[in-house]
């Protein structure tokens, strides 16, 4: 039987992801990221104190395990990984649901491109690349 995957309508990297406690549907995005330039001598490694990755999908049936990594997209190597964790989707494939991933101390070795990737049992779904300088 082939797996169906949700639709995901944004991943996006930013510094804080607030969600309004009267109204969890309501999300505010701090702080968003596409590059990171070190600030640093010498730049690199940079460790990166937190990011935050937020995720609205659509098209979800039922709970399945999640992760995000950060993986180098010259060596392949995965910088970052956060623990699997089992998300609860709902059943309505019309619904649009949210989720958040909190990255903390996250080292980059060396500069360059990096993908940014949200994983869906066990397979990666989506992605989005930040540029460390």
């Amino acid at each position: 039987m082939n797996e169906v995957y949700p639709v995901i309508r944004y991943l996006i990297v930013c510094e804080v992801v607030q969600t309004d406690p009267e109204n969890p549907r309501r999300v505010t995005l701090v702080g968003l990221i596409s590059a990171i330039r070190s600030l640093e001598q010498p730049p690199f490694p940079l460790l990166y104190r937190e990011i935050c990755v937020f995720l609205q999908m659509t098209s979800c049936r039922g709970p399945a395990d999640a992760r995000v990594e950060i993986q180098h997209a010259d060596s392949g190597q995965v910088v970052f990984r956060t623990k699997t964790r089992t998300i609860h989707l709902g059943n309505d494939p019309l619904e649009v649901v949210g989720i958040a991933f909190r990255i903390r101390n996250c080292l980059f070795h060396v500069g360059g491109l990096y993908l940014v990737q949200f994983w869906y049992n066990d397979q990666m779904i989506s992605q989005e690349p930040i540029l460390l300088r």
